[in-house]
């Protein structure tokens, strides 16, 4: 069994996070295994598992200052390993429903609960490096979940893939319960997001959290439909995207200690307008498979970096409040995963991905643009204190 708690926590994300990501390239499946012949049924099931992920970030999530995250974190991984062991069982679209549907609740305080430990286990001064790590568990899911899936579905079933995520979870929950920590990160108070936005910091950190993962999804959620309409090829070429994609945000990895030396505020500057750029130089190879194996690499690179920044931003405004904050992070994430498809549509049907691509490219303006208001106005509050 893994010992590190930062490994164990890197795991829980790459697991949780597969969950959300596995459905989708085995729908037909699952969906001849209970019975249907639609396999757009069982996609229902996905997509009340991100909802039911967006509502609990915010009811559940705040239960992490009040009881500690470690506690929290395990109550919630035990609920979401039996919701994953039904899901392996269900034999009608109402039970694999209700089942995601709990894992989703499950997941939306479990999430948080993660973010939160890995910030209270960080040396002081290295919180990025450690929350960095941490978010990697994130490739081990798109890299990993994603491409696995497929190849377990054709040589034992889909079953067999929920099977897998429920008795890794169920290690991880194991290891977790483990885990003597020298300050339990337990709070004793109720917090709540109404409270937790009344923070000074709160709004503009989601707002960069909003940019970011808004423009990721954009691009993301159309990847597939672009290769198939627009570049005659089969939606199963999108796993070597995802893989160079993983790889490059596994590697970024390297660049955490520096995040922690110039800080989220100053590191976002740079991060979102790296990605600006990123994305209008994309539009000249949206149409060269070669081309977008190469950018998505870079790309990868660059959401490492965003995400350990909006998240690190978040955990250090009030560490008393840190779960409620991070289940406000949970929820704009994953909110940004439909509203982009429903904002990024119009753009899609204008100009393929490369009106995707610009739309992206202008989230990542106004997040540079936020990050520099909020930088300027620290530099303020420095020089008048």
């Amino acid at each position: 069994m893994l010992r590190s708690p930062v490994t164990l926590l890197m795991c829980t994300v790459g697991i949780v996070g597969s969950n959300s990501l596995v459905l989708s390239p085995i729908a037909a499946a699952v969906a001849m295994g209970i019975g249907l012949t639609e396999a757009t049924d069982v996609l229902s099931a996905m997509a009340l598992y991100g909802l039911a992920v967006a509502f609990s970030a915010v009811i559940f999530a705040p239960l992490v200052d009040r009881f500690g995250a470690d506690r929290a974190l395990k109550v919630a991984l035990l609920i979401m390993t039996l919701a994953l062991a039904v899901t392996a069982l269900a034999n009608n679209l109402f039970i694999l429903i209700a089942a995601q549907t709990i894992a989703g609740l499950a997941a939306g305080g479990a999430l948080p609960a993660t973010y939160a430990l890995a910030a209270h286990l960080a040396p002081k001064g290295r919180e990025a490096q450690v929350i960095g790590r941490v978010l990697t568990g994130w490739t081990l899911s798109m890299a990993g979940g994603v491409t696995l899936s497929a190849w377990i579905t054709d040589f034992a079933g889909w079953r067999m893939v929920y099977v897998l995520l429920a008795v890794g979870l169920g290690f991880a929950t194991l290891g977790i319960a483990r885990l003597r920590l020298e300050t339990a990160p337990a709070r004793g108070q109720v917090t709540s997001p109404l409270r937790a936005l009344r923070l000074p910091e709160v709004i503009p950190g989601l707002f960069a959290v909003l940019m970011l993962g808004g423009g990721f999804y954009g691009i993301y959620n159309y990847l597939g439909a672009h290769l198939e309409r627009n570049m005659g090829l089969q939606v199963s070429d999108a796993g070597l995207l995802t893989l160079s994609y993983g790889l490059g945000f596994a590697l970024s990895m390297l660049a955490d200690p520096w995040l922690d030396k110039v800080g989220p505020r100053r590191g976002l500057i740079a991060v979102f307008s790296c990605l600006a750029v990123f994305y209008t130089t994309l539009t000249t190879v949206d149409l060269y498979y070669t081309g977008l194996l190469v950018g998505v690499f870079f790309w990868g690179m660059f959401q490492h970096a965003g995400l350990t920044l909006t998240v690190s931003r978040l955990t250090a405004i009030d560490p008393s409040q840190r779960g409620a904050i991070l289940g406000l992070n949970s929820m704009i994430m994953y909110l940004s995963v439909f509203g982009a498809t429903l904002v990024f549509r119009p753009g899609f049907e204008w100009a393929g991905l490369k009106g995707c691509m610009y739309l992206s490219a202008g989230l990542a303006v106004l997040g540079a643009l936020e990050a520099t208001i909020a930088r300027l106005r620290q530099m303020q509050n420095i020089e008048t204190a």
